[in-house]
Order: structure tokens, then sequence, then C-alpha cells
């Protein structure tokens, strides 16, 4: 804020009698409306008067405020308390306000600009983008769409790999025939996982977007050429085949072309290139690709050709929709947005190279308009031209700037705009999966996980995770309906719309669909009763699903199926054995001189399941004499149960460990009784024996067990002096409340018993089960309840 001393020059002035007044009518006005002035006009009727006037008075200033804003509206607000309580009879002074305000933010923008620039020392041009706003040219105005009008219809059933649509190629290295054959790639390994890609079209210039050299004199550096003056100039459009050729012919004289495209992509599936920009060193031109979709394909005798350097901004996708649409391919591209990644500048937009170096200040205002509507607008048509009116001039000085460089900075900015050439579009459904090609092809969908493409959105969304098959089911959904109605997957169900669709619970009916709280759009109303059906199929197939896994889960043998082989089946056992015999019998060289290292010298114990009538043939590689023997399967079972019997009964007479005798007797008493036990009978020996005589155990059912060393009885004077003894001796007995330790640090009674203590975690009785988790569906993980 100025000092008091310093003069104020006249937009001071004004500001300073005009914005005291305002200040002070605003805060009588808001101290006023928060007055009960219905009740102090009932009390005073001279009061009443005076604020009846000054109401009329200021309802005849809003209509004249609207007659003057506009002469053809004959809205006229009447006074009275019944006619201004709605909020619709204020909707006119609204509207007449936001209009003056913004004439008025228009100005004061234009005067800023204006001051700015000479401030500044800079003679900046601005773009005339209008006074009027752009609801006009929202996405979800109804506009017939210009794809029902083309004369080769759009085809979104992705049957096939995406062919070029080439007529011809001009400027060619490699035939035409040759660029259309189908390829059939040979599997790669990532992860030492085979991946085989599908079938393609090969990019038809790839080759000589590689090999094609530049134009020598781009990598020589020369005084820029100024750009024709803009208000004196005007493009020339694009919309008949004569035109076309006429624009051609003008191009074939040209080094260097500017090249921009404006695109579409909310009311098809694709996509659609709505304009092309082209201008030379003399002239613009605007081309209307809608109307001449399928003969763009002849500007490729211009785009094809490597004597005349392409100057795009930012032609990642770019690249994509010319192939896509219009069947056209650019080589020698020069790629702005690249050199000002290498020249290392703050920002890589166009807007910043226009104003850095053109001194043109354009407008983002018309970047999401509705580009498909025609006729287009004198601002739009002006927005589309600045696009590449200065765009050579840039590419001039942006040249020269990296052959000071040195270092090989031209060269590498070469090198990225032919990487951008080369890129290739494609269908989703044969979208490959190596991952060294991926980054090359663009397709509708670019998942990183394209076999789930749905996961993305039930991470972004916090989704969880037993939703899934709901999600898929109507990901699925609104993919089919829209490649059907050549719409985009926004417009049939935006993501946040079939989130909320998918948390929805059973039962779903039509009027749960239709109430979700969330817009709900027109493909989704029309088939609500559809989607309601789906969900709810969906949900209780699920649920059944669940249940099933619950009984697997309950009856393991449930999950026996047939295509595994049953280990303990011995008639698959026999016939695996016999193939392994003949195996052995014939490639014995083979198997003496490698399966050494493959085997192990011998097993450690067969079970008893494997038994049957009919002997079964054991191979065994014995490491010692180096060869297979074979053994009878019986009589080796036999052998060697009956060292492992022995060995755990050998381990029980010599263990110390005791065991309870309830315990003991317990098992004696599960223990089955063998009556055709193989082996026989263990002898009477002097040795105490691990279970009673008169039992037979059955080895297959072993407990290991300790033997009872019971206490010999007292005699004489000891059992005297045992029974004599009292029970509980009070007068030695430890004190409850009184510390195992004494008081001069004594250590603890390790045989005491711990004292019961009322307070401990023992004693507390059942834990309630934790809270759950509110799962907060729609919302990311980092959404707190401010409510709390």
């Amino acid at each position: 804020m100025s000092s008091s001393s310093s003069p104020p020059s006249s937009e001071q002035d004004i500001f300073a009698d005009v914005l005291p007044k305002l200040v002070a009518t605003i805060r009588a006005s808001s101290s006023l409306a928060a007055q009960d002035v219905n009740f102090y006009k009932s009390v005073d009727s001279n009061l009443a008067e005076d604020i009846d006037a000054s109401a009329k008075r200021l309802m005849n200033i809003c209509n004249d405020l609207i007659r003057v804003t506009d002469d053809t509206s004959e809205t006229k607000m009447e006074f009275g308390q019944e006619n201004i309580t709605s909020d619709v009879s204020w909707n006119p002074i609204g509207n007449v306000l936001d209009s003056i305000f913004e004439k008025i933010d228009y100005a004061f923008d234009q005067a800023t600009k204006k001051s700015v620039s000479k401030a500044e020392g800079k003679s900046l041009e601005y773009l005339d983008d209008g006074s009027q706003t752009t609801s006009g040219n929202e996405p979800g105005k109804r506009t017939t769409k210009p794809q029902l009008k083309f004369k080769t219809p759009i085809d979104n059933s992705e049957s096939h790999p995406f062919k070029p649509k080439l007529k011809s190629k001009p400027h060619a290295l490699i035939s035409f025939e040759e660029t259309l054959q189908l390829k059939n790639p040979k599997p790669k390994y990532e992860d030492s996982i085979e991946v085989i890609d599908p079938p393609f079209y090969p990019q038809p210039y790839e080759y000589e977007i590689d090999n094609q050299p530049y134009p020598d004199a781009i990598l020589e550096a020369t005084k820029p050429i100024p750009s024709k003056d803009w208000s004196s100039t005007t493009a020339i459009w694009v919309d008949t085949p004569e035109e076309l050729t006429k624009m051609i012919d003008s191009l074939k004289g040209s080094t260097e072309i500017a090249v921009d495209l404006e695109h579409h992509d909310y009311r098809t599936y694709y996509g659609l290139v709505c304009l092309m920009q082209i201008s030379n060193r003399e002239q613009d031109w605007i081309v209307d690709t809608l109307a001449l979709r399928d003969e763009l394909s002849e500007l490729n005798i211009i785009f094809a050709d490597p004597q005349i350097v392409k100057v795009f901004h930012g032609a990642f996708m770019d690249i994509i929709w010319l192939q896509r649409d219009l069947g056209l391919y650019v080589v020698s591209l020069f790629d702005t947005y690249c050199a000002s990644k290498v020249l290392g500048f703050p920002k890589f937009s166009l807007a910043y190279l226009l104003e850095t170096f053109a001194n043109f200040k354009t407008s983002k205002k018309y970047q999401l308009a509705d580009w498909r509507i025609r006729p287009l607008s004198p601002p739009m048509l002006a927005y589309a031209r600045s696009d590449t009116h200065f765009l050579l001039n840039i590419y001039d000085q942006l040249r020269n700037k990296l052959i000071e460089k040195d270092n090989g900075k031209l060269q590498e900015v070469l090198y990225d705009s032919r990487q951008v050439a080369k890129r290739r579009f494609e269908y989703t459904k044969y979208r490959p999966l190596t991952n060294n090609i991926s980054n090359k092809v663009s397709c509708p969908v670019m998942s990183s996980n394209p076999r789930e493409p749905y996961n993305n959105l039930m991470y972004q969304y916090n989704v969880p995770a037993f939703k899934k098959p709901v999600v898929e089911v109507l990901y699925k959904w609104r993919d089919l309906i829209a490649k059907q109605e050549d719409e985009s997957v926004r417009y049939i169900m935006p993501n946040q719309l079939l989130v909320t669709l998918a948390n929805l619970d059973s039962p779903v009916d039509t009027q749960k669909v239709l109430n979700v709280p969330h817009y709900v759009s027109e493909s989704v109303r029309l088939h609500a009763k559809e989607l309601a059906e789906l969900i709810d199929k969906t949900l209780k197939h699920t649920e059944a699903s669940d249940w099933d896994l619950v009984d697997k889960w309950n009856n393991p043998s449930v999950n026996t199926t047939n295509d595994a082989l049953d280990i303990h089946d011995t008639k698959e056992l026999s016939k695996a054995t016999d193939m392994l015999s003949n195996l052995i019998e014939i490639n014995g060289t083979l198997l003496n001189n490698q399966i050494p290292q493959l085997l192990v010298n011998e097993s450690k114990m067969y079970s008893n399941i494997y038994t049957s009538e009919k002997p079964h043939i054991m191979l065994e590689f014995d490491m010692k004499k180096n060869a297979f023997v074979k053994h009878n399967f019986e009589e080796v079972y036999q052998e060697r149960l009956q060292a492992l019997w022995d060995g755990l009964k050998e381990l029980g007479e010599h263990s110390n460990v005791l065991i309870p005798e309830e315990e003991i007797d317990q098992v004696e008493e599960d223990v089955e009784v063998t009556a055709e036990a193989s082996q026989p009978a263990p002898t009477t020996t002097t040795k105490p024996t691990l279970f009673p005589q008169d039992k037979e155990i059955d080895p297959n059912e072993l407990i290991t067990l300790r033997k009872r060393r019971p206490q010999p009885k007292k005699t004489g004077q000891a059992a005297q002096e045992e029974e004599e003894a009292p029970s509980v001796d009070y007068a030695n007995a430890d004190k409850i409340m009184i510390t195992s330790k004494n008081k001069r640090g004594g250590k603890q009674n390790k045989n005491k018993k711990r004292a019961f203590d009322p307070y401990g975690k023992e004693s507390e009785g059942p834990k309630p089960a934790k809270r759950a988790k509110t799962v907060t569906t729609g919302k990311t993980s980092t959404f707190k309840n401010k409510r709390k």
C-alpha cells in the first residue's frame, strides 16, 4: 500500500472513492440481513414505509440492469414478499451480475496484460479467445456422431490384428506387399517363462524411419526465419478433395512443415482425429479430418518424404492417431518436446515455447472442447491455428541451441524423435506381452496387467478383494457395450459408478441400481434391469462357490481327482515300476553313467500300504556295485520293518524318561493286538521289556513309551517315622504372604509351587473378539473420518 505522501494516480483516485463506499454498503446490507426486519416494521409504521420505499427503489435498479444488459429479455421482477421469497425469482438478477462481473474481469485482464508486457519490455501478442464460454462445447452436449457418416464404418470387434490403412507406399525402401504381411512372433523368455506375443502387422515405415537420413540442412545453424504476422494472415479451411490436392501441391516445395492434431475420445471407443493443422513458412491450413477421413492417406507423399522435416510438439500420441484413423506415417520427425527435455527447459509445454520464443500468449480455454462440432467458432479456429503458426520459427531457434550445445545433443533429439515415429497402434486383444515391445505399441487399454486390467481399478478405489468377481463382470460388460455403441467406457459407466455398483449387497434389483448415491449415466439407466440381474447372479454364484470351497476343506476326500496318480494305488505303482524296469533295461548304459548323481543309496522305511497278494519288484541303486538291484517288495518291507521295530524297543529300554502310570495303562488299553504278525514274539530276557509280554503291539501304531520305575517300599524305622509324621508341618511351612526370597537376598525355592494370584492374567475371563476394521468403500486408504 502506497504512503499518504505520494500523490495518487488517476486510477488510484477512482478506487479510493469507490471502494470505501462499496465496502460500507456491503457491511450495512449484511448487518440488515441479520436483523428481524419484519419485527421492526410491525413495531414502527414509519420505519416500515421507509424500508418499503428503499426496497422498491432497489427493485427498479435491478429491473434496469436486466433491461440494459439484455434488450430482448422481458423478465421483470415485481415488488412484494410473495414474489421474491423463491430463489428462482432471483435467477435473472444473478445471471445479469455474473455477466457484468465476467466483462469486468476480462477488461481488467486485458489491462493487466498490457501493463505487464510494457514493464517487461516485451511486445507479447495474445490469442483472442472470445468472451463466450465453452459451455456449448462440453462433452455431454447432444451432437450428431460424425462416425455414422463415414464411408468405412468403424470396426470395434477386434477380431483380427490392426491392419495399416495404406493404399500405397511412397518413398519406400521395402515394398508395399512385403510390409503388409502378418507376422507370428517367436517365443521369448522372461524370467525363465516362455512368452509368445500375438500375431501382428508391422509398422509399414519402420525400416524407412531408421534408415532414411535427415536432410543436411537440419545439421547447420541458420538464422531463424520469423513467422508471418499473426493478425494479418488467416488459415485455409480444407474439407474437399480439391482443396486437399491444392494443399499437397503447395507443401511439396517445402523443406519443413509444422503439424498438430485435435482429438476427441469421449463419444467414441477408440477416439477420433477431428482436426489437423499444417503450416509451412508461408501459409496455414486447417484440415477437416472428419470429412476427408478416407482421402487423407494421400498425404503420405509429404509425410513419408525424408527430405521434408515434420515438426511436431509432443507427437507421442499424434503418431498413433495418424496411423489409426488416417493411415499416415511420419519420416524425418523433429519433436520439439524431445528438444525441450534435452535442453533442460523448466517446462516442456507448447505454451511455454510460444511465450518464450514467439512472444505469443495462447489460451487453453478450448483444449478440452468438442472438436466434432461444425462449423467451428472463430476463437476455436484461432486456437487451433496458433499451435502450428509459430512452430517452425521455434524449431529454428531450438535447432540452433542444440548445435551450440554440441556434445551430440541434436543427434540425441533426432534419435528420440525416430523412436516416437516408430510407434505402432494395436488393438487391446492383440497387445504384445513382452516388456521390450509393449512400450513401442499403444492400445486403447494400456493396463499394467493385460490379463486382469480391472485390478488397477480395485486398487485405485480400495475395493475389497471379495468384490473382484463383480468388478470383473461389470468391467467386461462396460467394455462390450462401449464397443457395440462406439462410445467411450467413461461415457457408458464412469469408474466411480462402476465401483459403487460393485459394492451393492445382495439382493440387487432395478431400483437399487437406479438409486445408487452417484450420477447414473444414460447407458446404465437404460440397462438397469440387465445390470441388476447380472450383479445379483454374480453375487449368488460367488457365495455358492465360497460354500463349495468350505465343503471341500471340511471333506478332504472330495478333493481327490482321477487326473493325478494316487501313490497309494498298488496297481498304478506296479505299472510304474514295470515301466521303469523296461526303461532301465533299454537304456542301461546311460543310467549306469548318470543315475549315481541323481539317486540316494537306500530308502529308510516302507509303509505297509503297498502290501498286496502279488509280490512287487522294488528297484534300488547300489552305490558299491554301481548298478541297479531288484528286490522283492514284501521281503524288503518285512526286513526293514523288523529292523525299525528292534531299534525302537532298544531306544525305549535305555531311556530314563518316566511316564505316569495312568498314561501307560491308557496306552496299553488302546494298543490293538495283531494276530497275524509277521515277526516272531520277543523272547524272555533279563532286561525289562517295553510292553507286556502277553500283548502283541502293531508296529504301525507304535507309540514310544518309557519304562516306569516303581519306588521301593520302605521298611522298618523309616516307614514308622513316615507314618508318625504329621501330614502338614504348619510351623516350618512357608508363609503365603511372604515372598520366597529372604530378607538377606536368599535364592528362590525352585521346588515351591507358585501361589495363586487373583489379579494375574490367568484369572481373567475370555476376552471379546477384536472389533473388525470398517471398510471405507469407494474411498482411498488415506481417507480419514473427521466426524470423530
